[in-house]
C-alpha cells in the first residue's frame, strides 16, 4: 500500500503546513557560491569540467558551468565544486 501511505503524509503535511520535504523523499539542489549540492539524487549519468548530470527519479537535472569536481558521492547526495551558469531540469533518465 505504498500508495495510501504515500497520501496519508502527504495530506498530513499539508494539514500540518509543513513543507513537501518535510514529510516525503524529494530532490534538492542547492548552489551556494562555488559549491553544490544535489540531495535525493539516485544516479550521477554524466561528470565533465563544464557538466553534470543527475537522474532525480522522476526527472534529470542537468549543470552546466565550469571546472566542476566532484567532492563526495553518497548513497542519495552528490557533492561538487565549479562555477555553475545554467541548471535545468528534463523528463526521466534518457
Amino acid at each position: 500500500m505504498p500508495g495510501w501511505t504515500s497520501s496519508f503524509k502527504r495530506r498530513a503535511g499539508e494539514l500540518l503546513h509543513l513543507p513537501p520535504d518535510a514529510v516525503e523523499p524529494v530532490a534538492r539542489v542547492t548552489v551556494v557560491g562555488d559549491e553544490l549540492i544535489i540531495e535525493g539524487a539516485k544516479a550521477l549519468m554524466e561528470v565533465a569540467p563544464d557538466r553534470i548530470s543527475c537522474d532525480l527519479g522522476d526527472r534529470v537535472v542537468e549543470i552546466e558551468g565550469e571546472s566542476f569536481v566532484i567532492k563526495l558521492v553518497t548513497e542519495r547526495e552528490i557533492h561538487a565544486v565549479g562555477r555553475v551558469r545554467h541548471l535545468s531540469f528534463g523528463g526521466g533518465p534518457r
